[in-house]
């Protein structure tokens, strides 16, 4: 994978980013460190928030002209491996193809299982991510309005979050940033009425598992079961909530119930 930074950026990102990565704790004594809140992050222009091993977001702040960082979030955004030896107190950044070997056993904190794209490959563009948004959604550029595309780090992959308005449905989606394969989708009619006739006109449970079923054969699932169906109030309309399973894969799936749309799908 190949990123365009520059030369200087990266320099003093690496030496000033190793002390928020190791977890330490900036001593200055007698004085005081002053934070600038707002610094942001972006790759391929597209917005990033680097954040900790527990998946909360880490601020960036500037001291005496350098910008701290955390030093893994951002490294393996970029396609590098990041290490730490505990016994010398050192972080070790490499390439995917040139893994450092530690001077001493690894330590016994846990290895993180983010990993890089693999060599040669690259995220997708903030264009590409909305076009693939859209055509799924069965929606023309012309009709959407975009709230957010924003490049985030979730369950050891890079993904494109992607918002959208068209008429008076919001859409939101997660795609893999480097493949473009939907990964979640979930849209919202706002200003639906819930029908006073309660379960008159919608689908049966029946159609619902059918919906289901099919739509996990379209994305190459051959092989699945449904665990279980049940009808739900949600945003002043009626839901088909469903659980599906297929091997050790667990699919948690919602079906407008008037309709038989399929409003999110997601794998865990």
């Amino acid at each position: 994978m190949k990123k365009q930074f520059q030369h200087g950026f990266w320099a003093g990102l690496l030496t000033a980013g190793l002390l928020l990565a190791l977890g330490l704790t900036v001593l200055a004594a007698g004085r005081t460190i002053s934070i600038d809140d707002g610094i942001r992050i972006t790759f391929n222009g597209a917005a990033f928030t680097p954040k900790d091993a527990n998946g909360k977001p880490v601020e960036l702040f500037t001291y005496n002209g350098t910008t701290y960082a955390p030093l893994r979030a951002i490294c393996e955004a970029a396609g590098l491996k990041v290490g730490y030896d505990s016994a010398t107190r050192t972080a070790q950044v490499s390439t995917p193809s040139a893994t450092p070997t530690p001077a001493t056993p690894a330590p016994a904190t846990p290895t993180p299982t983010a990993t890089a794209p693999a060599a040669g490959s690259e995220y997708i563009s903030i264009e590409k991510a909305k076009e693939l948004a859209l055509a799924h959604a069965g929606v023309k550029a012309a009709d959407a309005v975009f709230l957010q595309v924003e490049l985030d780090w979730e369950d050891g992959r890079a993904e494109y979050e992607v918002e959208f308005y068209a008429g008076n449905t919001e859409y939101d989606y997660d795609l893999d940033a480097v493949t473009g394969a939907v990964l979640s989708f979930d849209h919202d009619i706002e200003g639906w009425q819930f029908s006073p006739s309660g379960t008159g006109g919608i689908i049966t449970a029946e159609r619902a598992q059918e919906l289901a079923t099919n739509y996990a054969f379209s994305q190459g699932i051959q092989t699945i079961a449904v665990v279980e169906c049940k009808l739900d109030r949600e945003n002043g309309r009626q839901v088909y909530e469903l659980e599906l399973r297929s091997g050790y894969t667990e699919y948690d799936c919602e079906i407008e119930a008037a309709t038989g749309t399929i409003l999110s799908w997601e794998a865990d």
